[in-house]
């Protein structure tokens, strides 16, 4: 049995777009790369991943990535937005062998080992973990196993239902993890401001 995580990260040059009006773009920049950093040390760190890849567009995300530890992946020829991207990736993991996968947007600074257990545990119980962002409507994590069980639905403002309802016309069994660490992701001003406070 070999779990895997994987982080999908665009150029951080294009990254952060909605923080525009409060970052210029090296700001922007050097934000995405430093939660990337966080995300993958995390995963690197816990005990509950065998494994770690980052999928990328941009050589100099795949060159951090590898010197994190991470296997580097390039986005799949032809693929069109983050679901498809992300779902290139894991059939790439599934020959590799993997059997489980975590799929962890790499902008999350209150990421921990603890919280990452916690959604091990609830995956050995079910098919499929959905952490939701505050707003209960991203997708900040999902845990699948098979790896490929579940289509992505990333890059959709509403990708927890469509997820979740995914996963039942499947017949996966699903659980909803509320998790108000994981669930924390930069992406407006409001967030850049609760990241600064910290």
């Amino acid at each position: 049995m070999s779990r895997w995580a994987l982080v999908p990260i665009k150029s951080f040059d294009r990254g952060k777009s909605r923080l525009s009006e409060v970052l210029g773009q090296a700001e922007r920049a050097e934000l995405a790369r430093g939660l990337f950093e966080h995300v993958v040390r995390v995963l690197r760190a816990s005990p509950d991943i065998d494994a770690i890849a980052a999928v990328s567009d941009s050589a100099q995300a795949r060159e951090l990535a590898e010197g994190l530890g991470a296997l580097a992946l390039a986005d799949a020829p032809g693929s069109r937005g983050l679901a498809e991207v992300v779902d290139g990736a894991l059939e790439d993991l599934k020959d590799r062998g993997a059997t489980s996968v975590l799929i962890c947007m790499s902008d999350l600074p209150e990421l921990t080992v603890d919280g990452v257990a916690r959604v091990v545990r609830q995956l050995e119980e079910s098919d499929v973990v959905l952490v939701p962002d505050l707003a209960q409507r991203g997708t900040n994590v999902i845990a699948v196993k098979p790896a490929t069980a579940l289509p992505s639905c990333l890059g959709h403002e509403d990708s927890l239902d469509r997820h979740h309802a995914c996963a039942c016309r499947l017949g996966l069994t699903v659980r909803i993890q509320i998790s108000s660490t994981i669930g924390f992701d930069v992406d407006r001003p409001s967030d850049l401001d609760r990241l600064r406070r910290r």
